[in-house]
């Protein structure tokens, strides 16, 4: 009995750790702080309005009717078949937002690292066809990355939780070892990557 208690808690950990650790979230998070602290008022808005509007509240809607219709086992899109036609909708829904925050005349270092997340995805995706990348793991070390440059403390913090999201992952069952390998690697890639591009 103490034994299926203590799984049903890690369980019910790796649950919340994982929907906290959603790549939606802590993407969003970090983008709207750094927006708000560091950026005009009106720069602020119209990048908040951009990553809202253009892709969380897209995605999620997509994700919860395609998961309700039976087309997705699950809201992340676990299983590596379903992330063909999911994929794309991501890619496409990034690239619109990318290209009108160059319109919008928004900062070079976020647009540039919006094309970084956008570069992440199209490699995702490709390596798809091999190995199914978790995005959880990979767009949480490329934030721990991207949060170093800012502040080496935060940058740490955010790899601490990185990597207690990719164990989430694990005991979850939605990743083999494997994949959180490969998303640690595309990730931390991506997140160097982008600082030397913005530097």
């Amino acid at each position: 009995m103490p034994e299926k208690l203590t799984l049903s808690l890690l369980q019910k950990t790796a649950r919340l750790i994982s929907i906290i650790g959603h790549p939606l979230v802590t993407l969003s998070l970090f983008s709207l702080y750094i927006a708000f602290q560091r950026l005009p008022r009106q720069n602020a808005l119209v990048l908040s309005v951009l990553l809202l509007g253009g892709m969380v509240v897209p995605i999620c809607w997509h994700n919860y009717r395609q998961v309700k219709r039976g087309h997705y086992t699950n809201f992340d899109v676990s299983h590596q078949g379903q992330r063909t036609q999911f994929y794309p909708i991501l890619i496409g829904l990034l690239s619109v937002t990318t290209l009108l925050q160059f319109i919008t005349d928004q900062p070079r270092p976020i647009w540039l690292g919006t094309l970084c997340v956008l570069a992440l995805l199209v490699s995702a995706y490709v390596l798809n066809y091999v190995i199914k990348v978790s995005l959880h793991t990979a767009l949480s070390f490329f934030l721990a990355w991207v949060i170093y440059s800012i502040s080496p403390t935060g940058g740490i913090v955010m790899g601490l939780f990185a990597l207690l999201i990719t164990a989430s992952r694990l005991v979850l069952r939605r990743h083999t070892v494997s994949e959180v390998i490969a998303g640690f690697l595309l990730g931390s890639v991506a997140g160097a990557g982008c600082i030397w591009l913005v530097n």
